[in-house]
C-alpha cells in the first residue's frame, strides 16, 4: 500500500493541510505496475476544501512544493510512472524542468486540467513542444468531455493521452454504447492512450477492456491497497 504523509501549506495567511494520495491507472485488474495519479484532500481547520479550486489559487511554486513532497515519498515506494494535475501557469514555469531533473529516470505525466481554455493552450503551444522534448515527460488532457476539454482542443494540440471524464463515460455507458464506442475511436485517432475515468464495476471494466483503454476508478481501489512494488 502506498502512503504519503500530509504536508502543511501556508497560502495568503491561511494554513492548509494537504493529504496526497494515489489512484491506480491501468489496463488490467492484474496489472499492478500501471500509472499512479497523485490526488489531494485539502483541509482548512476542520473544513474540507475543494482541491480543484485550491490548486487554481496556488502559485506555481506552492504547487511544486506539494508535488515535490509527494514525489519524494513515491520515489521510495514505487517504480510506477507518476501523474500530476497541472494548469497552464505551471506548464509555463521552470518548475517543470526542476521536477524532471530531481527525480532520476522516472517518467512524469502532467495532466492539463480541463479549466484551461483553448486560447490559453494555443498560446503555450511552443512551450509544450519545448518541454515534450524531454523523453521522460508526457502531457495528457484531463476530463475530456467537460468544460474546455473537448474536440476543439485535441484538434489543435497533440496530447500523449486523453482522459474521458467519468460523467461522460457513465452517461454514455448507461444510455448509448454505440456512441461511446465511436467517441473512443475518435479519441484514439488523436492520441495513443485513451484513459477512462470512473470505472466502478466489473461490467464497465469489461467494456473498457474490449475497447483496449486504460482505466481508473473505484473498481481498482482494492488492487491499489494490496499492490506491492
Amino acid at each position: 500500500m502506498i502512503n504519503i504523509q500530509s504536508v502543511s501549506v501556508s497560502h495568503e495567511n491561511k494554513e492548509y493541510i494537504v493529504y496526497p494520495r494515489v489512484e491506480l491507472i491501468t489496463d488490467c485488474m492484474s496489472n499492478k505496475r500501471g500509472v499512479y495519479e497523485v490526488l489531494c484532500t485539502v483541509m482548512h481547520s476542520d473544513i474540507q476544501i475543494c482541491p480543484t479550486q485550491f490548486f487554481v489559487e496556488l502559485t506555481s511554486r506552492e504547487t511544486y512544493m506539494i508535488y515535490r513532497h509527494a514525489l519524494e515519498s513515491l520515489n521510495k515506494q514505487t517504480k510506477a510512472d507518476i501523474s500530476l494535475n497541472v494548469n497552464i501557469n505551471f506548464l509555463k514555469s521552470s518548475y517543470v524542468e526542476m521536477i524532471l531533473s530531481e527525480f532520476g529516470n522516472d517518467t512524469i505525466i502532467m495532466e492539463l486540467v480541463e479549466s484551461s481554455t483553448l486560447l490559453s493552450i494555443i498560446n503555450i503551444q511552443d512551450r509544450l513542444d519545448e518541454i515534450r522534448k524531454n523523453p521522460r515527460l508526457r502531457i495528457w488532457l484531463d476530463d475530456f468531455g467537460t468544460e474546455q476539454s473537448n474536440f476543439d482542443v485535441i484538434n489543435v494540440i497533440n496530447f500523449d493521452g486523453l482522459k474521458m471524464a467519468k460523467e461522460l463515460f457513465w452517461d454514455l455507458h448507461k444510455c448509448d454504447h454505440i456512441l461511446l464506442k465511436r467517441m473512443i475511436k475518435m479519441m484514439k485517432r488523436k492520441s495513443d492512450n485513451v484513459i477512462i475515468e470512473g470505472v466502478d464495476s466489473f461490467d464497465k471494466y469489461i467494456f473498457c477492456k474490449e475497447q483496449q483503454c486504460l482505466m481508473q476508478g473505484y473498481f481498482f481501489n482494492e488492487i491499489n491497497k494490496i499492490a506491492v512494488f
